[in-house]
């Protein structure tokens, strides 16, 4: 009778073998290459595969422009500003609007000082990438929030964490708003790397026509940022000496800053 049953027993003894197998090898390598898609089509910064998403132009001037994310966010943005200041630099800032509405009146500094100010979304959660593609309603609240702050509506849109997917771009387009990308100043600049560490990274980045992105906020949360305002100190001198000029974004790219109302 056992031979009868033997090869059910033995089938399903093979069945939880494969399942485990799949589950605890195959699974983790299927996650793994799912991931590695994602970043590539959708968070790396150089990506051009849903539409266009500027990181640079292509010149042989010495011109680049440097942008700042996830501000204002005081007092490293108040900072930042006097050192743009005392070396006669304009730069980009990609602003959540709820950080804009919980300093407007930094916010109003930077566009007297003659700074731009540009879309960074409202809330940047990532999250919020696999739940509402088209980031219709947020992009039209954002838009609103800053326009009724500084007075003017943003023509640039930077995604947070840069993710970007045919949805998105869609909106964009329908909404009068150029999507920009950059480079990153350093891989370890997010994560509040010494002043040291982030400008050698930065200096090596740096090349004609490139944008290139630092963080004088995180996220939402405000946090200290002071490695990367002390960096932009170091490497604006040493960038003149070499020759560069410094643009905004929109000024590089040849595209409004702002949409006419």
């Amino acid at each position: 009778m056992l031979y009868f049953y033997l090869p059910l027993i033995l089938f399903i003894i093979l069945a939880i073998v494969y399942y485990f197998f799949i589950a605890y090898l195959y699974l983790p390598l299927l996650f793994l290459i799912i991931l590695a898609f994602i970043y590539y089509f959708c968070i790396w910064s150089r990506t051009q595969i849903f539409g266009y998403f500027p990181d640079s132009v292509k010149t042989q001037e010495k011109v680049i422009a440097l942008t700042f994310d996830d501000g204002p966010n005081p007092p490293d943005t108040e900072r930042l500003l006097e050192i743009l200041k005392k070396h006669q630099v304009l730069v980009t800032f990609f602003t959540p609007a709820k950080n804009l509405e919980k300093f407007p009146e930094l916010a109003k500094r930077i566009i007297a000082e003659g700074h731009i100010i540009a879309n960074h979304s409202y809330y940047h959660q990532f999250i919020y990438n696999f739940i509402n593609f088209s980031f219709r309603k947020e992009i039209i609240k954002s838009q609103k929030v800053i326009e009724n702050i500084i007075g003017r509506r943003p023509a640039l849109y930077r995604p947070p964490w840069l993710f970007k997917q045919p949805f998105l771009l869609k909106t964009l387009k329908a909404q009068g708003l150029t999507p920009v990308s950059g480079w990153f100043s350093s891989n370890w600049e997010i994560w509040k790397a010494p002043a040291e560490v982030i400008a050698q990274d930065a200096l090596k980045v740096v090349a004609p026509g490139r944008i290139i992105i630092f963080h004088d906020g995180f996220d939402t949360k405000g946090g200290q940022r002071a490695g990367s305002i002390h960096a932009v100190d170091l490497i604006i001198p040493e960038l003149k000496k070499q020759g560069y000029r410094f643009l905004t974004v929109d000024k590089l790219l040849g595209v409004p800053a702002y949409q006419k109302t």
